[in-house]
């Protein structure tokens, strides 16, 4: 059996596996709808070489339980209905994904060559090579329930809530995630669907399959950074077409490492997630004469302001004070007390705020308005103009009207006395000028894009350099330390200025 797949993914930060269940039962949209449960167990498979996973596929065999199994089971001893199950590389956006799918029982519980024949595994593995090298590389393992929606918003969708677990090499890590599958109709009722649960339980769009995440714990790969992918726009590409291409990978970096915070502390984590948010804002501003809108944002100013927050505190424990302590210290005892107590107050400063930052990703507000955006895009992308050549030559304009209000800025700052806000929308010009041309690079002439980037770079760094002295002399501040570490700083941004 096949179909193309149509999901939207969502994790559930905040929520306690214990109680989820009960919460998603009582909310109006899934309250009197009948419930199913099930126990899961999937086993992975593909080459040494992972030649599946290069090419975004997956092959599992699944077995289905109506009853728990024993604490000590393993896919070798549990009953129940085994279904092979092999998908195709698909397109993601925004959490909702779309992929081939192809399905059969096997009562034996083993792979079946037999029952990839109708499916695109005969281009992939046309005399059966391939076949031969395929193991097991992780397992999943989960208690879903799922409940069926008919006739919701004009479609049919099964709503599935996965709690369990990944393995691989003795490794493991939670899953819980509540996964929207359109059975029927339109895709824009699975948005709608999502935004009703998300207005009572915290949710955040997740691209990242089971599959992807399998293969990271196989490998003992820790949840890192996600960065930024490169736009590429074929010749002749309209802004149409551009701006849903562009917001679609800000979007997903910006989602994708909104998630990683949630389960890593990694300072790289919280700057990527800010950066995806910096290239959104920017491509909404490059794009505007070709929206219908602005994409209304105002539900993550907390979130962001947590953001914010917590980049400060990283900037000056790893980047700022990484750099000038040891000059501050110098082979000093009593300075080296000094920095002991800063570097201390500093850290229980990021532990605070990391909770903060974590409190505000659970906060329904926040997956309600992510949630919007993103049918906002689903929805740009569906009235999107047909591909074609586009004669006006927008791109150039766009980016010599960018290039005029960086100058323009540039020389108001130059004018007047250094200023810690007026100098940070200078840096926040430059940014936009920087990603504006990273997006439209392909469109335009090499030379022009790189001496843009340069350009803006230089003045990202110039201007950094001092905004993170001025933010440390404050945080530090803030945090009641030696004022003899604060006024040594303070010697470092005369000294940038002489």
């Amino acid at each position: 059996m096949s179909h193309a797949e149509t999901e939207l993914k969502l994790l559930l930060p905040g929520a306690q596996p214990s109680t989820i269940e009960e919460r998603l039962r009582r909310l109006g949209a899934l309250a009197r709808r009948r419930q199913a449960t099930h126990w899961l167990w999937n086993v992975y498979f593909d080459t040494p070489d992972q030649q599946l996973r290069q090419q975004r596929h997956a092959l599992r065999l699944r077995c289905i339980s109506d009853i728990p199994w024993r604490a000590n089971a393993s896919a070798a001893t549990v009953r129940g209905e085994w279904v092979q199950t092999f998908k195709s590389a698909g397109v993601s956006q925004g959490g909702l994904s779309r992929r081939g799918e192809w399905e059969r029982r096997q009562p034996s519980g083993r792979l079946d060559p037999e029952a990839l024949r109708e499916t695109p595994w005969a281009d992939l593995d046309p005399d059966g090579r391939l076949f031969g090298q395929l193991t097991p590389c992780f397992e999943t393992r989960c208690r879903r329930t799922v409940w069926t929606l008919h006739r919701y918003q004009g479609a049919t969708i099964e709503v599935a809530l996965d709690i369990g677990e990944i393995a691989a090499c003795g490794r493991s890590e939670p899953i819980l995630e509540l996964e929207f599958e359109l059975l029927q109709g339109p895709s824009d009722a699975l948005f709608h669907l999502a935004r009703q649960v998300a207005s009572e339980v915290a949710v955040l769009p997740f691209d990242q399959s089971k599959a992807e995440r399998g293969y990271r714990l196989a490998q003992d790969q820790p949840r890192e950074a996600s960065p930024a992918q490169a736009v590429h726009l074929a010749p002749g590409t309209g802004p149409q077409q551009a701006v849903v291409q562009a917001l679609a990978a800000c979007f997903d970096h910006f989602s994708r490492n909104l998630a990683c915070t949630l389960v890593s502390d990694d300072p790289e984590v919280v700057h990527q997630a800010r950066v995806g948010w910096r290239r959104w804002r920017s491509a909404v501003r490059l794009f505007a004469p070709w929206l219908p809108g602005r994409p209304d944002a105002d539900g993550l100013r907390p979130l962001l302001a947590e953001l914010g927050r917590m980049r400060d505190l990283d900037v000056l424990r790893v980047d700022t004070l990484g750099r000038w302590l040891p000059a501050f210290v110098d082979e000093d005892a009593q300075r080296q007390r000094i920095a002991d107590v800063a570097l201390e107050r500093i850290d229980e400063a990021r532990r605070a705020q990391r909770r903060r930052l974590r409190d505000a990703l659970a906060a329904p507000g926040t997956g309600q308005t992510l949630l919007a955006l993103a049918q906002g895009l689903f929805q740009l992308a569906t009235a999107q103009t047909a591909a074609g050549a586009y004669d006006t030559p927008w791109a150039r304009k766009r980016i010599r009207k960018l290039r005029r209000r960086l100058d323009a800025a540039l020389k108001a700052s130059r004018r007047a006395p250094a200023d810690l806000e007026k100098d940070h929308r200078v840096r926040i010009q430059a940014k936009r000028v920087r990603y504006a041309a990273e997006i439209l690079r392909d469109l335009l002439p090499a030379r022009r894009t790189k001496g843009l980037t340069r350009a803006a770079i230089e003045v990202q760094t110039r201007l950094g350099a001092e905004r993170d002295l001025r933010q440390a002399v404050r945080l530090l501040e803030e945090l009641r330390t030696d004022a003899a570490l604060t006024s040594f700083l303070r010697g470092v941004l005369t000294g940038l200025h002489g």
